[in-house]
């Protein structure tokens, strides 16, 4: 029997009906893992991100031997992208997303509030723009792919 014919018997069955869209009938279990796995590469490019980020003043040579304010910046927003994105690769939601759209506005917008030096006020700012670019591009793809799990 298929998913229609037995759409009136249980309220769970309409989960797994299928979708109109302007390409044709679609399922949405298999839109849905096709948005989970089609936006899991975003995830870990912003982990690689994070991870870049957080390490960035020992690798780029702007971190001095005491703790300095690009050093806590870049540290700070590394550990808050890179955390964020393990929890989006463990059980993705969509408010993680947000809260790395927030972290990657903070990292923009923290070289004209803070004064950084050049080569820490660029590697923040490029990396917020990659976090940034990335975050929203899987929540595009969210919305694309799953239209009925909004």
């Amino acid at each position: 029997m298929t998913v229609e014919s037995n759409a009136w018997r249980s309220r769970t069955a309409r989960v797994h009906a299928p979708v109109q869209s302007r390409f044709g009938t679609i399922s949405v279990r298999r839109t849905a893992r096709a948005a989970s796995v089609n936006g899991a590469w975003c995830d870990v490019a912003t982990l690689f991100v994070g991870i870049f980020l957080f390490s960035s003043p020992w690798v780029l040579g702007f971190g001095g031997p005491v703790t300095n304010t690009s050093t806590q910046t870049a540290g700070v927003l590394g550990a808050v992208i890179g955390v964020t994105s393990v929890a989006a690769l463990t059980a993705f939601e969509a408010w993680e997303e947000y809260i790395l759209v927030l972290a990657s506005m903070a990292a923009i917008l923290s070289p004209a509030f803070i004064e950084l030096p050049g080569s820490a006020a660029v590697t923040v700012a490029l990396s917020g723009v990659a976090t940034l670019a990335l975050a929203t591009w899987r929540l595009w793809l969210l919305r694309q792919t799953a239209p009925a799990l909004r």
